[in-house]
Parts: C-alpha cells; structure tokens; sequence
C-alpha cells in the first residue's frame, strides 16, 4: 500500500505533467527510443509487478497454473464436438481438426490477449499512476510480459498434440516466435487506443472488446482459410488476421509461407497501426492523467 501526502501528489502530479509536455515537443520516433530507455531502466519494477500479477491470480486458484492447459482443451472439445456432430463444415484443415482449431485459437489468443492486456492496463493501475510517480509504460509491460507467461505454458500443449498426430516440423518452424510479433503489435495499438477510451468513454471501449471477439469468428481459425460462403470468403480475405494468423500456422505445421505479398502488406499496416497507436496515446496521456486525478 502507498500512503502519499495530498500536497507531495499535487507537487509529483505538476512535475510529471511538464515532463509529459516536454515529451510531447518530441518527434515519436524519439519518443518511442525515450519510453523504450526508461523501461530498460525499470527492469526490476516490471519484474515486481508480474511476480505480483502472477501470484494474485492463481494463489487462491485450487488448481493454480493447470487452468491455463485446462480452458484451451474445453473450447477445443467444443468446436470438436459440434464438428462431429456435423454442425459445422469446417473444409479442409490440412492437419486433423482438433489440432488445427486448438493451435490456431492459441494464436488468435495471443492476438486477443496483447490487446486485453494494452487495453485494460492503465484502468486498472489507475490508483498507481495518481499516486506514484513512475513511467506508465511499465504497466503496459508487465501485462505484455504476464500475457506471454500465460501463451507460452499452453503452448506447449500445442506442440505435444501436433507431434501426436504426426505433424513433422522443418527446421524453418523455429522462426514461428518471430511471426507472432506483427499480431503483438497490432494488439498493443489497438489496446493502447481502447485504453483511453476505458477512462473517456466506457461503453466505446466496451463496443471494441465485443467486436474484438467477434473477430474469431470472421478468421479462419475454427474453420479451413477457403470458404465456401460468397459473403464470408470477401470478409475474410480482406481480414489482416487470416494473413497474419494464416503464416504463423502454416509456418509451423508445413514449414510453408502462406499468402507472403498479402502477409507482407499486413506487417506494414501492423507497424503503421502501431504507430498510429503510439502517438494518440503519447498526445492525450497528460490529459488521460489529469481526469484520472479529478475522478
């Protein structure tokens, strides 16, 4: 717990608003190089923070860590189970079904995952960013960093379950890590966007969080990339995540590049998005502070 003085606040407050207005006078690009120092700076606070983000949410968890390996076999059952029963036709998947959809909802949740953990970060380290002064970007971080814990431990599971159904891997696959970074970034721009609207305007950045969701559901992830429905086939081709999700799959079960030119584009448009991102949230922080404090 943080015990302050109202008038050491104000004083802290006043002086990390003018630095705000210095940063501001930067180009972003120099901004970016500043916020990435500081972060370096504060290693071991992000450090901190994910052993308590951690341990708060899995200590009074019966099961504890087993949740992350148990939830992503449940949702794969069901798509499993409705495809069985001949609900759904989900064409062909190159790879048995219940391991195509369990590794591609793993990278979709990768995706979802950057933009609920950018997203939702500043709200809920609100009482921190009034009362300490510190870097805002280090709670971004720690969330970026407890995401990937919680991708990675599944992931795993991935791996075991491709190899028992005798998926081989090439040697290219070792560069599947690198293939998550453009959805990595197109989560962070759109989680730090949504992040000032969860302080401005609530039910906007709740309208993003269903239509995020949604998202799957228009991405080949429960069914094959060639659909056979005229009006779905047009949405997903001209969906970045059938690219973006699509190569990542495809590199690690078939050693394979799929769609390079349209993946390619939509690397460009992940980073262009990212920075986009970057400004807005770097031009209204100051403001995003003050009507925190007023709150």
């Amino acid at each position: 717990m943080f015990v302050v003085h109202h008038d050491k606040m104000d004083s802290e407050t006043k002086t990390e608003l003018s630095s705000l207005n210095d940063e501001f006078e930067q180009s972003t690009l120099r901004q970016m190089l500043l916020r990435f120092r500081r972060l370096k700076e504060h290693r071991f606070l992000v450090a901190q923070l994910v052993k308590v983000n951690i341990k708060r949410t899995y200590k009074r968890s019966f099961i504890g860590w087993s949740w992350l390996i148990i939830a992503p076999i449940f949702s794969v059952i069901a798509w499993v189970v409705l495809h069985g029963a001949g609900i759904m036709n989900p064409g062909d998947t190159e790879i048995p079904y219940p391991a195509y959809v369990l590794l591609s909802t793993s990278i979709f949740s990768f995706f979802l995952g950057s933009y609920q953990a950018s997203s939702n970060a500043l709200m809920e380290g609100a009482r921190l960013m009034v009362t300490v002064r510190f870097p805002h970007e280090v709670l971004v971080a720690e969330r970026i960093v407890v995401h990937l814990i919680n991708f990675i431990i599944p992931f795993l599971i991935n791996i075991i379950v491709l190899l028992f159904y005798g998926v081989s891997f090439s040697w290219i696959s070792i560069l599947f890590p690198l293939t998550l970074l453009p959805l990595l970034a197109l989560g962070l721009s759109l989680g730090v966007f949504v992040a000032l609207l969860r302080v401005v305007a609530v039910d906007l950045a709740r309208i993003m969080d269903r239509l995020l969701q949604f998202t799957m559901f228009i991405t080949p992830v429960i069914y094959a990339p060639k659909v056979t429905m005229p009006i779905l086939a047009q949405i997903v081709d001209y969906n970045p995540l059938t690219y973006l999700l699509g190569f990542s799959r495809q590199l690690l079960i078939s050693g394979e590049f799929y769609e390079p030119i349209a993946y390619t584009f939509c690397i460009v448009l992940s980073l262009f998005l990212f920075l986009i991102g970057f400004g807005i949230f770097t031009k209204f922080e100051r403001k995003l502070i003050e009507r925190m404090i007023n709150v």
